[in-house]
């Protein structure tokens, strides 16, 4: 048998030409879904899965989309190159490209499941346009696709992202100084009423120092006078949280000399910035493991982590 006969067969004309029409196909909407969010500021996604994927990404959902777009378009330009020349070395080449792109959702699909615990039903369309794609090139090539996928996925599911103690200073947006001595970190999101309503208490009491952690990234209308750390992550927050074993939000962390206190919920949280930012004694908290206290407020008096409420 000789050397060339052991080679991958080169892809059929018509595979080639299916694959570019397929590749195509999710450039445009991966185009759409980058014209969306630049036009709405959100994601076009059945579901809130996309939005909780996307507040967790280091960079914006429009750029992540268009590099989307750019890297279709560039296995499409492929696929017609290689179905044209016939040259084995493109469509080695296409195999490598899209064997590494069915790679890279190996880690989406693990940060989905493991990081964001919400599945982004847009971003499992294009990964089932990425096996097609590796598919079409033939069932021995899609091996190795599905091999990259299965080993990212393996590997990534085996990591922990968030330190075992997460550091609520990595998590603070900005710092609103205040007069007095209490101090407290506010974990809250923008799209929580019950959160947008304690930020307007906490606006109109100067008395506190009051570090703001929000569970997602904020526009820059947010208290656009405060200095902002635009290194802050937004996901030690979120870890935080489930640490103390809470699945909604707004959230008070302040130390005091008994220990941590832990509140919860609009409610008990307005009572305690009330008492703690006009000098009064603090409301009376349940004792909690953590040597402080606590107020944890009902499930209606908040909203969860990562779903928007009304």
């Amino acid at each position: 048998m000789s050397p060339r006969s052991t080679q991958h067969p080169v892809p059929s004309s018509a595979a080639l030409l299916l694959l570019a029409l397929v590749a195509i196909g999710l450039a445009a909407l991966t185009a759409a879904q980058a014209s969306y969010v630049l036009l709405t500021g959100e994601e076009l996604c059945v579901g809130q899965g996309c939005a909780v994927v996307a507040r967790l990404t280091r960079i914006p959902p429009a750029l992540f989309n268009l590099l989307g777009t750019a890297a279709f378009a560039a296995v499409a330009l492929l696929a017609f190159l290689a179905r044209r020349s016939g040259r084995r070395a493109l469509s080695t080449l296409l195999h490598i490209f899209l064997a590494g792109l069915l790679g890279a959702e190996g880690v989406l699909v693990a940060y989905q499941w493991h990081v964001a615990g919400a599945w982004c039903t847009y971003c499992l369309v294009v990964l089932g346009g990425i096996a097609t794609l590796n598919l079409l090139l033939g069932p021995v090539r899609a091996l190795f696709g599905l091999a990259a996928f299965t080993a990212t996925l393996t590997i990534f599911s085996l990591l922990t992202f968030v330190p075992p103690q997460p550091d609520l200073k990595q998590g603070t947006l900005a710092v609103r100084p205040g007069t007095g001595s209490a101090d407290f970190f506010l974990i809250f999101s923008e799209n929580c009423p019950h959160c947008q309503r304690v930020v307007e208490a906490i606006q109109a009491e100067d008395a506190c120092t009051v570090r703001f952690n929000p569970v997602e990234p904020m526009p820059p209308s947010f208290w656009p006078e405060l200095e902002r750390n635009v290194d802050f992550r937004p996901e030690i927050n979120v870890a935080a949280a489930r640490m103390l074993g809470l699945e909604t939000i707004p959230i008070v962390l302040a130390r005091t000399p008994g220990g941590l206190t832990v509140v919860t919920g609009e409610e008990g949280i307005l009572r305690f910035v009330g008492s703690a930012c006009q000098g009064a004694a603090a409301p009376d908290l349940l004792l909690n493991p953590l040597g402080g206290g606590s107020l944890l407020g009902p499930a209606d008096d908040g909203c969860g982590l990562e779903v928007d409420c009304d």
